[in-house]
């Protein structure tokens, strides 16, 4: 109570302050608003010449979007010259007349065809144009970055294309603050902000993955910092931010990609990218993105396959009815890589000081998983007006496996293991998701107002089968040895579909489903200063789970939940810098519990409150930055109290996470790009179990870079290299904060060489050859030491 009341005022006293500093200057300063200029910039053969730039005199611009249209609003009167220009080709420029509260369309064509514009991003302009985050799902409405209160960072496809990164969780080493992992079933996850976040959304709307996600579907990855329970719910979301990858579209030309890459440990890659309209007159688009790999490990048992199938439609209908559908199919087959964990009783500090071979995994290959996923997205936009447009939206996300096998290896001494291995068997998980949305931009008097109202249902079911088999404890020294000791049972699927056969466990049952509302506002105040407030009520209902061999039914409750959400962004210099401030709101739903004195407590949703600050840069496609301060508090935590030699569970626990980040994106001259980023983070349970401890997986420090050059001109344009760095300091791999997951530093390299029909890449990971452990916080598993990469593809 104490915490939340602290929290108010302060951000009460903020806002209050920012308000009075950046009112009075934008009073001062203000004119009488003007018109504005709207239209098309196309390129020779048609196409929309997307991250053109217009502008007029008075340092006004407008980004060309991805179908070709710009707005300059608040335009003065009187006569303007409007110039478009590309980096690459001659500026155009055109005149136009502007009367107060009338509209002036300018439309240009370039001179260049749409290859020829792909040929000059290819070459040289990445991340200072892809750093313009520009995100429909963000807000769940269109807002730009400069006038959005929250946080949010974007890796692009052409800055994952250049690191040959392959994964979700090798994205996340472009986001400040973020440290990679994976959960034990192998989906993507980081920590951020003292959180893990292991739930991915799929173009704005849930997902239920079995798997990892495979890039080649991806056009980019957003994640959004704190907590966002107002817009995204709570099922999926974590106090620390939320991940959304958005999946490649189809466009009306056609072209695609198709490459092949080779690694390390036999690893052999393919991948298509494929679109071709079926009627680009009518609207009637398609794109399928293909990719197949297989690979080794560097430890002496495990392997992995996997397949991807993702394809995309859509159908223009008119100029203001839209539909898509797009998809994915992803499997897994292979060895699932051994999980380490640790004995309270174990009295060592680290994984250097046990007798362990790094490459050895001590599971087998016999032992395969059989994993998938699957989503299915369909949309439908229609444009009620010039101020309205009604989204709907259906995603299907499911998945399951045939087999897992997870191996739970806990060190009890130095050089003795507890090997356990944990079977899930013929699970089926599925997760629907509706969304109703009303987007609005319209003027109440001279006020502009921003706003979603919508409509959101997300159903919860999984049935799965447990079987946990303990196979004794397997001395990890000597390696050489550890097959053939006496007494060990050997760890291969015949012995474990014996002793499968003879249990009979069942299978539990869980559904759950959340009926939601929400709406948010962006309030212009004046030109420069807007406020959002934003609410979300959430009623959870959970069926509980339900044993089919007992009929046993546990955790059924209903929840109640209110989530805001207010921000303030100041725009000192319009569309180059801003200030913001943020309270953002998060909650997860909290089962009752039956006490030892048989007396059922119910509790209510554990909240995360955050208070946010900072300063967001866009200076054109030079510079782009991003600094905030966070304050993130945790109520209503479960802990443990015990009474009389009882364990009861009481919900006063709470935890704080505090830091600052800092993100820059930019171009100091032709050819040369950077994205740098740095994330502090410092937390503790404040009450509770853990009062005075950090949460486990989360490191203090967070740094990374990526830097590269292209020889713009010249017979060898196209040709350059590119150089990463990336640090994550200590973390805890227990509670008790007694055994540490070691820092590491991570150095990798790539050349390449990128012309409009191919492309040729080679990259080095690890350079240093640092051997290092990563955890979700319940297992650390060991990491890949150097390797290699190198690919070619063909453009057509």
């Amino acid at each position: 109570m104490y915490q939340s009341l602290k929290q108010s005022k302060t951000l009460i006293v903020l806002s209050y302050l920012l308000y009075v500093f950046v009112y009075t200057n934008d009073v001062m300063a203000q004119k009488v608003k003007g018109g504005f200029i709207t239209g098309l910039v196309m390129t020779s053969d048609g196409r929309p010449a997307t991250y053109s730039t217009v502008k007029i005199s008075g340092n006004k611009s407008a980004r060309v979007n991805k179908e070709g249209r710009y707005i300059l609003e608040e335009v003065p009167e009187g006569m303007h010259t409007v110039t478009v220009s590309f980096v690459g080709l001659v500026d155009q420029s055109k005149t136009v007349t502007i009367n107060a509260g009338e509209s002036g369309a300018v439309d240009f064509v370039l001179s260049a065809d749409g290859k020829t514009l792909d040929e000059i991003l290819i070459i040289g302009q990445k991340y200072a144009i892809t750093s313009k985050k520009e995100s429909e799902y963000v807000a769940r409405l269109p807002l730009k970055n400069l006038e959005n209160p929250q946080v949010y960072s974007v890796v692009d496809k052409e800055l994952i294309k250049e690191q040959m990164a392959l994964t979700l969780e090798e994205s996340f080493r472009n986001v400040p603050g973020a440290a990679p992992s994976k959960t034990g079933a192998g989906m993507p996850s980081f920590f951020s902000r003292g959180f893990q976040t292991s739930e991915n959304f799929r173009n704005g709307m849930a997902t239920y993955l079995r798997t990892g996600i495979d890039l080649a579907q991806v056009e980019r990855v957003e994640t959004i910092k704190g907590p966002t329970s107002t817009l995204f719910g709570a099922q999926m979301t974590s106090f620390g931010g939320i991940v959304n990858y958005v999946t490649k579209k189809p466009y009306d030309t056609f072209g695609g990609e198709a490459s092949y890459t080779m690694g390390s440990w036999d690893m052999n890659r393919l991948t298509a990218d494929i679109n071709t309209p079926i009627a680009a007159a009518e609207g009637l688009l398609f794109r399928v993105n293909l990719a197949r790999q297989k690979e080794n490990t560097f430890q002496d048992q495990g392997n992995s396959g996997t397949i991807l199938i993702a394809p995309s439609l859509s159908y223009q209908v008119n100029d203001k009815f839209k539909l898509s559908l797009d998809a994915d199919f992803y499997s897994v087959r292979g060895i699932t890589p051994a999980g380490w964990m640790i004995d309270s009783k174990l009295g060592k500090t680290s994984f250097d000081q046990l007798h362990l071979d790094y490459k050895q995994s001590l599971n087998d290959n016999s032992l395969i998983s059989r994993q998938s996923s699957s989503n299915i997205l369909f949309q439908a936009d229609y444009k009620l007006s010039d101020k309205w447009l009604s989204q709907t939206k259906y995603a299907w996300g499911g998945g399951g496996y045939d087999d897992l096998y997870i191996f739970d290896m806990i060190w009890k001494t130095d050089s003795l293991v507890d090997r356990t291995l944990r079977v899930f068997t013929d699970e089926e998980s599925a997760r629907k998701n509706f969304q109703q949305n009303f987007i609005g931009d319209f003027y109440i008097g001279q006020f502009r107002n921003r706003v979603v109202v919508g409509l959101d249902y997300m159903s919860n079911y999984r049935k799965t089968r447990y079987d946990g088999l303990g196979y004794g404890k397997v001395p990890g020294f000597p390696p050489a040895q550890l097959y053939n000791l006496p007494g060990t049972p050997v760890i291969r699927m015949e012995a474990v579909s014996a002793v499968l056969a003879t249990q009979n466990t069942g299978q539990n049952v869980t559904k759950e489903a959340s009926y939601s509302a929400y709406i948010s506002d962006v309030f212009n105040v004046t030109d420069q200063l807007s406020a959002m407030a934003s609410l979300r009520v959430d009623r959870f209902i959970s069926e509980g789970t339900t044993n089919t061999l007992t009929r046993i039914q546990t955790g059924k409750y209903n929840q109640t939940a209110l989530s805001p959400k207010f921000g303030l962004v100041y725009e000192v210099l319009k569309e180059k810098v801003s200030l913001f401030a943020n309270y953002m709101n998060g909650f997860k739903n909290v089962p009752g519990r039956i006490q030892p004195d048989g007396v059922y407590s119910v509790f209510k949703p554990q909240r995360g409150n955050q208070l946010e600050g900072g300063l967001k840069v866009e200076l054109s496609d030079v510079f782009n930055a991003t600094v905030s301060y966070y304050d993130i508090d945790v109520t209503n935590s479960l802990r443990t109290e015990t009474r009389d030699k009882q364990n009861y569970t009481i919900q006063d626990g709470t935890q704080n996470s505090k830091g600052f980040e800092i993100e820059l994106i930019g171009k100091p001259f032709r050819g040369f790009n950077y994205v740098a980023s740095y994330g502090y983070n410092d937390n503790e349970f404040v009450s509770g179990t853990n009062a005075g401890k950090r949460a486990v997986g989360t490191p203090d420090h967070v740094f990374n870079i990526w830097a590269s050059y292209a020889l713009t001109t010249g017979q060898a344009k196209g040709l350059g290299l590119g150089i990463g760095n990336s640090y994550i300091s200590k973390a805890y791999l227990d509670g008790a904060n007694t055994f540490v997951l070691g820092a590491y530093n991570l150095l990798d390299a790539t050349v390449f060489y990128n012309r409009p029909k191919y492309s040729i890449r080679m990259k080095a990971n690890n350079l240093l050859d640092e051997k290092y452990w990563v955890s979700d916080g319940y297992y650390a598993r060991p990491q890949k030491p150097f390797n290699f990469m190198a690919s070619v593809a063909y453009k057509f």
